[in-house]
């Protein structure tokens, strides 16, 4: 038994965390997942190179009965880890009986950015083949419906989250990216191979990824030019065949003391197309709209008057790939 659970597949399966719990009581038990009820730590080879994920299993969770899954991708200098505690997606995976997997980016970053690679991604780096492999990897482990598969990310996760639109179409029933803008020349090296529903946050005053676009600076010898919010919200509304103009609403201002207020921007999706849903956060910074604020002088406010993680999620239920 022990050494069916600590070999197969390189996974501790749910169903054996009372016997890994006894195993690490005892000494017997080293790197098994940490005793958080949900979570599971695991890796896989790609490429050679050995790659880290987190997955969050509900409670509700049976092989006989297939579930949705989402791949939820960090922003740079963060984890796995990190994304699951800024957006709490484990807590709306509990209560609405999806998975989620929380991949690693090596070094903590993403090549989400197709313009910067003119010879293809560097040698172990190549974050398509990672997050195609592990859909794979997790759909041979648990009862995945292979047509309620999602990509969502934060900043250069988010910059990812649109890559996978790009590269990996057939794999995902939607996407959704927050705090992130597109850089420029986009359009020349993403190709969707269909209509992707696609559901985008941002906030009016990022810091990082300015509103109407301009010069990113990402890192110390590094600058990118970014297209605005807007040329990225007409790259989907024109691959997705959707209707302009879009139906623009104000959301309720729940929270008036954080400063912000947001309105909502719903394109409609054309004859054989897919629908765009565009979320603009007035006031709202680099953040993640619904999770706790931290370092506002850095990276600006953090909206309180929804739920992102929510209104994803309940963007992704509208969406299922046809047979």
């Amino acid at each position: 038994m022990f050494s069916s659970f600590i070999f197969h597949h390189g996974r501790f399966r749910k169903d054996t965390r009372p016997a890994i719990l006894s195993l690490v009581a005892a000494g017997l038990c080293t790197g098994c997942p940490l005793p958080n009820p949900g979570l599971i730590s695991a890796s896989i080879n790609v490429e050679g190179v050995r790659r880290t994920y987190d997955l969050y299993v509900p409670a509700s969770y049976e092989d006989s009965q297939e579930v949705p899954l989402l791949v939820a991708l960090h922003p740079f200098a963060s984890t796995g880890r990190g994304m699951s505690r800024m957006t709490d997606f484990n807590a709306v995976a509990e209560a609405e009986g999806f998975i989620v997997a929380y991949p690693d980016g090596r070094t903590r970053l993403w090549n989400g950015d197709p313009t910067d690679e003119p010879n293809g991604p560097p040698e172990g780096r190549d974050d398509v083949a990672f997050i195609d492999a592990l859909i794979s990897e997790i759909q041979e482990e648990y009862a995945i419906d292979a047509r309620r598969v999602y990509a969502t990310g934060a900043s250069n996760g988010a910059l990812m989250a649109q890559r996978l639109g790009c590269d990996l179409t057939e794999r995902f029933a939607a996407i959704a990216s927050v705090m992130i803008t597109l850089p420029v020349g986009w359009e020349d090296v993403c190709d969707p191979s269909s209509p992707l529903p696609t559901l985008l946050i941002q906030g009016v005053d990022d810091p990082f990824f300015p509103w109407e676009g301009g010069t990113v600076q990402q890192g110390p010898f590094l600058q990118s030019e970014y297209d605005s919010a807007a040329s990225m919200v007409q790259f989907w509304v024109d691959n997705n065949a959707a209707v302009t103009p879009p139906v623009t609403e104000q959301l309720p201002d729940t929270d008036p003391a954080d400063g912000t207020t947001i309105y909502r921007e719903t394109y409609a999706p054309g004859q054989d197309g897919a629908e765009v849903v565009f979320y603009g956060v007035n006031g709202g910074g680099h953040t993640w709209p619904g999770s706790t604020p931290m370092l506002q002088r850095l990276v600006g406010v953090t909206s309180q008057d929804m739920d992102a993680s929510r209104v994803i999620w309940d963007f992704f239920t509208q969406h299922v790939k046809p047979q």
